[in-house]
């Protein structure tokens, strides 16, 4: 199956000769240091290894290594400034991977994922952060598994993973949590596998993933769930694969993954499926190569996402934009390289792209970019 420190102190770097020097010189001063029994998350960190530290008269601390960066440890979830791409020292720190976020509609935001702890308290793999950035006191559903994707609805949390159990409840893969309380609510669809992604749209939570039952009814890695008794609906769309990317624009649901049918229709990781009936439009921009990660639709452009290296009829590496009506890939060609693209967001004339590339819209950029939604280049 396909898966996927600011601080007090300050830190210098001197060369090999300096280095070698100080490391004999402090060996002393170096020895008299007990370590601490409890890790400081506020001290800096490198991006490689370090090999050497010494201690200099002055109390400056040098290293040396395979590193190419220093700078503070954000934790595996931050918050960037959207023009300068800083990340937010304010923001509680996350001990393990964030593979969710969501905003709350009140300046704070909901995250999910494989970590224990948030801003030192205990919240296993879900959490909410408040405006002021403190970790809320309230809500600790405490999953028991890997929550992989977040809906926010109204008063309701949608969360869907590998758990079963959460929000004080036994519930397979797929919950609806009390936005308040974190408590689990009585919608119970009760998935056999892993749930990817969800995207809600009025009444309806339409959910994707590996699952092959949900919501009572036999259901091929895609499903439409009443919001009020959290049973499938009729539309039954039939993914002959799993389904990792969905978006609804009015009357269709955009669904990406690694299938090759859907809807009734040959259909290449990509495809356009009615509201109504399930059924596959025409729409077929045809991905090959690799399959889809991540959509996200802006008036008449569906952005896809993914490790393909051809859709809309044209060579796209792992990022495309396609017309809603013809499926036809536009110019707009950030390239992504060799590395997939796994997570997509639109902001006005901006989108902004996450995943394993190190180079996009013409530009070095490690893993996070804005692009600029006209000309498709890095800003």
């Amino acid at each position: 199956m396909k898966r996927f420190a600011w601080f007090p102190a300050v830190l210098c770097l001197s060369c090999v000769c300096c280095l070698a020097a100080l490391l004999t010189a402090s060996v002393a001063a170096a020895d008299a240091l007990a370590p601490s029994a409890t890790p400081d998350q506020q001290v800096w960190v490198t991006n490689g290894t370090v090999n050497a530290t010494a201690i200099g008269p002055d109390g400056t601390t040098y290293i040396g290594g395979s590193f190419t960066w220093v700078g503070p440890d954000t934790g595996t979830g931050a918050t960037l400034d959207a023009t300068s791409g800083a990340p937010s020292m304010s923001i509680p720190f996350v001990n393990g991977e964030v593979k969710a976020a969501v905003a709350d509609g009140a300046g704070g935001y909901y995250i999910g994922g494989s970590f224990t702890s948030v801003g030192g308290l205990a919240r296993n793999r879900v959490a909410h952060i408040l405006p002021d950035g403190s970790v809320d006191p309230s809500f600790d559903p405490n999953a028991n598994g890997d929550v992989v994707t977040l809906a926010v609805s109204g008063s309701t949390v949608y969360a869907g993973g590998n758990f079963s159990s959460i929000g004080g409840q036994s519930r397979s893969c797929l919950a609806a949590l009390d936005a308040s309380s974190g408590l689990a609510t009585t919608w119970n669809p009760n998935a056999n596998n892993l749930v990817y992604v969800l995207a809600v749209s009025g009444s309806t939570v339409y959910a994707g993933g590996y699952f092959t039952s949900i919501g009572g009814q036999t259901r091929q890695y895609i499903a439409a769930l009443d919001a009020s008794s959290g049973l499938a609906t009729a539309w039954n769309p039939t993914a002959n694969d799993e389904v990792r990317a969905l978006a609804v624009s009015g009357p269709t649901v955009y669904a990406g993954g690694w299938f090759t049918s859907i809807g009734g229709q040959p259909r290449l990781s990509i495809a356009a499926l009615s509201v109504s009936t399930g059924l596959a439009t025409s729409w077929n921009p045809s991905a090959s190569g690799g399959g889809l990660n991540a959509l996200a639709v802006s008036g008449s452009t569906v952005y896809a996402g993914g490790s393909f290296t051809s859709i809309g009829g044209q060579s796209r590496a792992g990022i495309a934009a396609l017309d809603t009506g013809s499926g036809l890939a536009s110019a707009w060609n950030p390239s992504a390289g060799s590395g997939a693209v796994n997570t997509l967001a639109v902001s006005g004339s901006t989108v902004y792209a996450g995943g394993g590339f190190t180079s996009i819209g013409g530009q070095t950029r490690n893993r996070i970019a804005a692009l600029n939604a006209g000309n498709g280049l890095a800003t």
